[in-house]
């Protein structure tokens, strides 16, 4: 199968760290509203946790365009999440309280929980709406909870596992630019493909597959022949016409070589 010049992108709906990041969103959107007095506040860290959202949106629909891209917007999204973490941190203590250990069996019990993934297929959007429900409901019991500290770090545990799989992600982006290049290394690779005849007809001097091009000149102005793809290193040069015969033979006449190669020049 040939190689497309767009690879498939999207579907950030179905990674379980958009699902992460939206969960976090919609925790700190109700939290900061009923816990946090500073409007610049609530805005910041709002805005922190829309920011880990929608770069993961971004950056996997620029995928088809720009590895380098999705890296760069892979990478916001993680930074914006730490900057959320940090503020959950600073809430708890500031008023006089500690964030769980990483063994606390609050801590613990968060990190196990399995995320539901979305449905592949039509209504995309609608199912993923009822799978974020489904997976907010797992983490009820901390988010919902009426102790702030709580809440905080909840937010703080889901943070950190977001910040670990988006850190598995960028790995995963990283490997694939190594082995499959970027759009403009993929576009230049499938151009080349492009542009070898699917009947090209092999090089009798060198063996490569020819391109069919057109006399720019001349008497035969317009018409059209097989040339060689590595000229002017290599003049191989065969006719359009009796095609038949010309795959039965690697003999071409140079005096008519000579000439279709004084057309083109």
């Amino acid at each position: 199968m040939a190689e497309s010049v767009f690879i498939k992108r999207g579907g950030y709906r179905r990674m379980d760290t958009f699902m992460l990041a939206t969960i976090i969103y919609y925790g700190t959107v109700v939290f900061c509203r009923k816990h946090i007095d500073s409007r610049r506040q609530v805005e910041q860290m709002e805005q922190a946790g829309r920011s880990g959202r929608q770069n993961m949106a971004e950056g996997s629909e620029r995928a088809a365009t720009s590895a380098q891209t999705e890296m760069t917007l892979t990478d916001v999204a993680r930074a914006s999440l730490t900057e959320l973490q940090l503020d959950f941190e600073d809430f708890i203590n500031l008023r006089g309280g500690t964030p769980w250990l990483d063994d606390d069996p609050n801590s613990l019990e968060i990190k196990s929980i399995r995320l539901e993934r979305t449905p592949a297929g039509a209504n995309i959007i609608h199912n993923f709406s009822r799978t974020v429900a489904q997976n907010r409901a797992k983490f009820a019991k901390w988010l919902e909870s009426d102790d702030p500290t709580v809440v905080a770090n909840a937010l703080i545990r889901l943070c950190d596992r977001a910040d670990f799989l988006t850190r598995k992600q960028l790995d995963a982006q990283g490997e694939r630019f190594l082995e499959e290049g970027g759009f403009k290394e993929r576009l230049t690779r499938v151009r080349v493909a492009a542009r070898v005849e699917p009947e090209a007809p092999a090089c009798p001097k060198c063996g490569e597959p020819m391109r069919l091009r057109s006399a720019r000149k001349g008497p035969r102005a317009g018409g059209k022949f097989w040339g060689c793809p590595n000229y002017p290193e290599c003049d191989g040069l065969l006719d359009v016409e009796g095609d038949e015969n010309r795959r039965q033979s690697t003999g071409v006449d140079s005096s008519r070589l000579a000439s279709k190669r004084a057309e083109t020049e």
